[in-house]
């Protein structure tokens, strides 16, 4: 009996900790908050920021968008944000029921559009809010270039325990939000029937989109089966994605964007602003060498220097010369010279891809650089010999 009452306990986390929470931290002034009509029902919108792709955050079972509050302004700061209460919650007008991820989703649709706010979009889901990103995703995948899952629901939480058990932890909360406003109520009674029934909705959606994703799993105050659950699922979708990665914390909640709001900052970060490399080695494969120098270019304007290595041009550049594409290869490195100019290695593997070409005097004037940067490049000093002259 007493291992019962635990797996109870436990498991009316999955719900009960989503009902609503306030942040302590209020959402920056410069925050515009709007009321849009999304056929025939209006629902609140805050936007701040500016820049593309546009983040937006789908909250927990019952919740505002307050418990965003930590993090939105963050976001804030390098591109532009949305936060909004979903039909009769928060602020927000009541919605059409039944509640379905579906709906939620065509919902948010329709308010992104009717509020001028075009895609591309990264969708940013907490809990229950992480099942919704799915069906947006599925319905709307052109529209969509990343995802963050801040401890979501997964269609595997009641498969490692006794139909009983699931029925006592669903019975716990159907009493639990008993009292609580007809907006939570209705998307109680909705997941309840997903829960009981295996999650029709959610498994039809399938897998995730190949897009920058990443997943956040809380280790801390969560059922015993709960980061397994989600592992199974999101684990191997990240794992799968082309650049997809995770993390489980051991110092977070069910809340991670309230106890460890930076986590969820730089797990956004990293998917606003995908990988380089990745990046320009799709370019150069679609699009050809010359198109990648110029993405290279326009991501340098909008990406945080550190997102920028002197290896990933160098990396592509010898692809590009043991491929026999000389010219391919010299203008890689002379983009790396252009923006890496006090390193020797840079101008060392332009004089190797000169020489290469058969340009003795680019070759030459390109290894000389790398010394004068770097006294003790033997390489360039080795070269210099080949090439018939002193260094």
């Amino acid at each position: 009996m007493r291992r019962l009452r635990y797996f109870l306990t436990t498991l009316s986390l999955l719900f009960s900790l989503c009902l609503p929470v306030l942040s302590q931290q209020s959402i920056q002034a410069k925050t515009h908050t709007r009321f849009i009509d999304v056929g025939g029902y209006k629902l609140r919108l805050q936007v701040s920021g500016v820049g593309s792709p546009t983040v937006v955050f789908d909250s927990g079972l019952g919740d505002s968008l307050e418990p965003w509050s930590d993090v939105f302004s963050e976001i804030a700061r390098f591109t532009r944000v949305v936060a909004y209460d979903r039909a009769g919650l928060g602020k927000s007008d009541p919605g059409p029921t039944p509640r379905s991820f579906t709906q939620i989703a065509t919902e948010l649709h329709t308010l992104l559009r009717a509020a001028g706010i075009p895609p591309p979009y990264i969708l940013v889901g907490h809990s229950m809010g992480g099942a919704d990103i799915r069906a947006f995703a599925h319905a709307f995948k052109d529209e969509v270039t990343g995802m963050v899952f801040v401890d979501p629901i997964d269609e595997n939480i009641f498969s490692s325990i006794s139909g009983q058990e699931r029925d006592a932890a669903v019975a716990q909360q159907e009493a639990a939000v008993k009292n609580a406003p007809a907006g939570i109520q209705n998307e109680w009674q909705f997941l309840k029937g997903e829960a009981l029934n295996g999650f029709p909705q959610l498994t039809s959606f399938g897998r995730l989109p190949d897009v920058p994703s990443m997943l956040l799993i809380a280790g801390r105050d969560r059922p015993p089966h709960w980061v397994a659950s989600v592992l199974q699922s999101y684990g191997r979708w990240m794992a799968e994605e082309t650049e997809g990665g995770m993390v489980v914390t051991p110092d977070s909640s069910h809340y991670i964007q309230r106890d460890e709001p930076s986590l969820v900052i730089a797990a956004i970060r990293r998917v606003v602003y995908p990988s380089v490399q990745n990046a320009l080695e799709r370019e150069i494969k679609e699009r050809g060498v010359d198109a990648a120098v110029t993405l290279c270019r326009r991501l340098r304007q909008r990406y945080p220097v550190e997102y920028f290595r002197e290896s990933t041009l160098n990396r592509l550049g010898y692809e590009q010369l043991r491929a026999k594409h000389t010219r391919e290869a010299i203008e890689l490195f002379k983009l790396n010279v252009e923006m890496y100019p006090k390193s020797s290695n840079t101008y060392d593997s332009l004089g190797e891809a000169y020489m290469v070409q058969g340009d003795r005097k680019a070759a030459i004037d390109n290894y000389r650089k790398s010394l004068a940067l770097n006294a003790n490049n033997k390489n360039a000093v080795e070269m210099l010999k080949k090439l018939g002259t002193a260094p």
